[in-house]
Formats: C-alpha cells, structure tokens, sequence
C-alpha cells in the first residue's frame, strides 16, 4: 500500500501561539516581523510560528533582495542562505506569473526537510506501507512560508541585474565552454531557429522546436505561438543581423561540465551590448525592451532506443524585471 502523507505545519515544539489563526487581520497580534536571512539561518526558532517578511516576490521565491537572485541553488533548495519558498500549494495566496515585485509576506514558516523527517519515522514504524511526502515538499527539502496573506509593498517592477552589478563568478549563466563536443551544433541549431523566424519559415521553426512532431490537437497552438512570436511588438519580430555581436551562455552550475546539454544563445539588437547582456537566465526573457534576444538548445531524447537531437525553443515572458535605463561600465 502506497500512502501519501498531507503536508503540514511540521515543526517541533512551535509556540502556544501558533495554534492560533495566522491571517493579515490578526497579524499585529500573531505575526513576528523576521528576515529570510534569520528564518534560513536557525529553523528550529521559526518552525510553525506565525511571521511576517518583506521580500522581493517573483512567482513562488521570496528573495531578500535582488543579488539574492545569483545566490546558488541546490537542486533540492535544502541551503538557501537568502531566499525562501513562498509555498505554492493548495489555495494559498499567490504573485501574478513572471511579475516581481516587493512584497509583504504573512504564513507560517514549515520545512520539506522537517516532513520528509517526519516520514521517515512514519515508515520505520509502518515498514509495510510506502509513505511519501505529497504536494511541492514531495521533490523539495527547502524552508518555505505557507502563506495567508501576500501584500505589495511597491508595484513598481524592479530593473534586472546587470554585468556591471554582478561579478563574472556570481552571474547565473556564464560563458559556454569553449571546448565542448555539443555546443557547436547547438549554437548552430540556433542560428537555424534566427533564420526561420526572420523569413517567417514556420515549418522550419516548428522542425526545431518540436522535433518529436506535434500532435494534430496541439497544431493549432503551435501555430498561435509562431505568429505570436513574429507578431510586430514581439521581441522577434525583427530578428538582428547574423554579424550582431553574440554570446552563447550555460548556467552556472552546467559549467564545469565538458559537454553540457543546455545553452541560451542570445544576439544583440544592436552593433554593442558591451555590459548589457543578461546574468540569470530569468532575464533571457525576450521582453520587447530587452537589447538582446534569445534562443534555448538543449538535448532531447526522441524516444526509448531513438535518437537524442537538439531542440531549440524561443519563449517570450509576459512580465519580468525591468529593463535599466542605463548601463555602468562591467566589472570585468
């Protein structure tokens, strides 16, 4: 028997006032103003209290502020230092998609790591049954904040970071190695997805983007997304020339790698984007006002037994960080 254990509040010897009602009506009286820094650095103080944190709030994160956003993640989320889950479950109250903004946050602060814990010993003592964390803790051992209340501070959209804020060692995407087996064919793959969506080559895009073929009932959204994307305000609907300066990037954590299976290869709308180039891959967003657009390649497997080939996507948000005004001088 396979069980599913509903996640909650898992947190030892919380406070007598955690019983009650954490809600932005009473939380003069039951929430304790905190930072991420402090929740992240000793959970055991936090674990099920009532809180309430001032963040900058992009779709689930809540980060402390925007350099937090180059801070590294683990795969699990577990050693967050300055960022916290804004849990996504249930009916819990939730950011606009893509939109980031300042933000209070009132919840209870919980942890995966606590449930998985929590489980464990459940199974221990129950070695017949499977039992697994259910909801988001199910593939996370992060820190999180279920919220009741999530109230803007300042709408105003924060610009994005640039090369000048943010060391070449701390960027989220970095240079693509330069002796790398895959990545040629991947930048090339990409110069193919420019040139079909400068001559409006539909079939071409879609043999790219969709290489496993597209299935007659997604034809007809496969076809709203390429005219969306050559539409006259989208960021593609002049693509540069193909002697635009150009840079192909991996993530940070891909780096080290020979041979990654992912890259974004991003041209520059004009003759320079010397310190305008973007440093986490959140910002490779292709938003009308960015000075670069991008592609992302990346490996994918037709099938058990078949072929792994390139796809080449181009995605364009609907939100996003700002773009700056103006560009200081890199620090590399």
């Amino acid at each position: 028997m396979i069980l599913f254990a509903a996640l909650v509040a898992w947190a030892p010897a919380a406070p007598a006032r955690s019983e009650q009602r954490c809600t932005t009506a009473n939380a003069t009286a039951t929430a304790t103003a905190t930072s991420i820094e402090a929740i992240q650095a000793d959970y055991p103080t936090w674990a099920g209290r009532c809180v309430r944190v001032r963040g900058l709030g992009i779709d689930s994160q809540l980060y402390a502020d925007r350099q937090a956003l180059t801070d590294d993640d683990t795969p699990l989320g577990e050693d967050a230092r300055r960022s916290i889950i804004m849990l996504p479950d249930g009916k819990a109250p939730r950011l606009p998609r893509n939109r980031p903004m300042m933000v209070d946050v009132i919840g209870r602060v919980g942890s995966c790591r606590a449930a998985h814990d929590v489980v464990a010993e459940m199974s221990a003592d129950q070695p017949n049954r499977i039992i697994m964390v259910s909801g988001y803790c199910h593939t996370s051992l992060a820190t999180y904040i279920a919220p009741s209340a999530i109230r803007p501070v300042d709408r105003t959209r924060p610009v994005r970071l640039t090369e000048a804020e943010v060391p070449a060692e701390r960027r989220g995407i970095v240079e693509a190695p330069v002796h790398s087996n895959k990545l040629p064919a991947m930048r090339s793959a990409a110069h193919t997805l420019f040139a079909a969506l400068a001559t409006r080559d539909k079939a071409a895009f879609l043999r790219l983007s969709e290489p496993d073929g597209i299935a007659p009932r997604q034809q007809k959204d496969a076809r709203r997304k390429f005219t969306r994307l050559i539409a006259p305000r989208s960021a593609f609907a002049k693509i540069p020339a193909a002697h635009h300066p150009e840079r192909m990037f991996v993530e940070r954590l891909d780096a080290a790698e020979a041979d990654p299976s992912q890259a974004i290869v991003c041209r520059c709308r004009t003759s320079d984007c010397a310190g305008k180039w973007p440093v986490v891959m959140r910002d490779a967003d292709n938003l009308p006002d960015r000075p670069y657009v991008c592609v992302h390649a990346n490996d994918y497997l037709l099938g058990p037994g078949r072929d792994t080939v390139i796809q080449v996507t181009a995605e364009q948000a609907l939100d996003g960080f700002a773009e700056p005004l103006s560009y200081p001088a890199r620090k590399d």
